[in-house]
């Protein structure tokens, strides 16, 4: 399992003509570039997954962040709740590996309206003419005012999930990048262009997001596996234990991974080696002294 963690723009999409979509936020949490797959699958047994993901497959270096733009097409199914399973995980593992991190979107598909009833006729040709003209016109006023784009919105301070849901509304896309910052992770602290700037409807809004700062993994070796987990979950990491047969004393440490002194970002995952007796060794023996990088 990698360190990927997926943030969907809304959990619920109301269609409109069977159509409708969101924007995914995949992030790559672990210390190495992974290529990562957005995975759509039918909430339901034997359901069709209504969903198409454009360029699935990517490959999102250490700490970054990729948008997806995920679009659904129900067409032709009738009125109710349709869940759809979004799945990111790593192109090495299969799909299951991550089933635990599936977020499942709801697609709602409304009532289809009452076929309108034909137009009264006028029998009146000037009454014709006179609402063609005026209907021309307010064409005309919309297309003036729609075609140059719009002020784009202040998402600063916003979380992430909720600054792309309001720009995506506003008719912009959105794309970011984390850098270290004393703000609540996952705030958005800058944005370009800039907040009330005039942009084409559809232009890219670049924001950076606050994520904290990476911890070096501490010189744990040699300690009792108690003493080092305990330092090691202080120091905001997640730790698993591994015990190896070893001349080491039984239940001190002999190798961290990652090594020590690691830059690695909270949360990140560190297994340790604590030693056991070799077998058909007794406990008097003596340890050996362990040096700091290890047996």
């Amino acid at each position: 399992m990698t360190g990927i963690t997926l943030t969907l723009s809304s959990p619920t999409v109301e269609l409109k003509d069977g159509k409708g979509s969101l924007t995914a936020s995949v992030t790559n949490s672990s210390a190495e570039a992974e290529r990562v797959v957005l995975g759509a699958f039918p909430g339901q047994p034997g359901a069709p997954s209504y969903t198409t993901v454009a360029d699935p497959l990517r490959t999102i270096g250490p700490g970054a962040t990729e948008q997806y733009l995920v679009a659904f097409d129900t067409t032709g199914a009738a009125p109710g709740s349709y869940p759809v399973k979004l799945i990111a995980y790593s192109a090495d593992d299969a799909p299951e590996d991550y089933a635990d991190q599936a977020h499942v979107v709801t697609l709602a598909v409304s009532q289809a309206p009452a076929p309108a009833k034909p137009p009264s006729k006028f029998p009146w040709l000037w009454v014709i003419i006179g609402a063609v003209v005026l209907l021309l016109a307010i064409g005309g006023v919309l297309w003036f005012l729609l075609r140059g784009g719009g002020n784009v919105p202040d998402v600063r301070g916003k979380q992430q999930s909720e600054a792309a849901q309001i720009l995506i509304g506003a008719g912009f896309s959105m794309g970011s990048t984390e850098v270290v910052s004393t703000e609540p992770p996952g705030t958005v602290i800058s944005q370009n262009p800039a907040a009330g700037s005039r942009a084409d409807k559809g232009t890219t809004v670049s924001v950076e997001i606050a994520r904290k700062a990476d911890v070096p993994v501490p010189n744990v070796i040699g300690q009792p596996k108690e003493t080092a987990v305990q330092t090691l979950t202080q120091a905001g990491f997640t730790v698993s234990v591994k015990e190896t047969p070893s001349f080491a004393a039984p239940g001190t440490v002999i190798t961290v991974t990652p090594p020590v002194g690691t830059p690695l970002r909270p949360g990140s995952a560190v297994t340790i080696e604590v030693a056991t007796l070799l077998i058909g060794l007794g406990p008097t023996l003596p340890p050996l002294p362990l040096s700091p990088g290890g047996l």
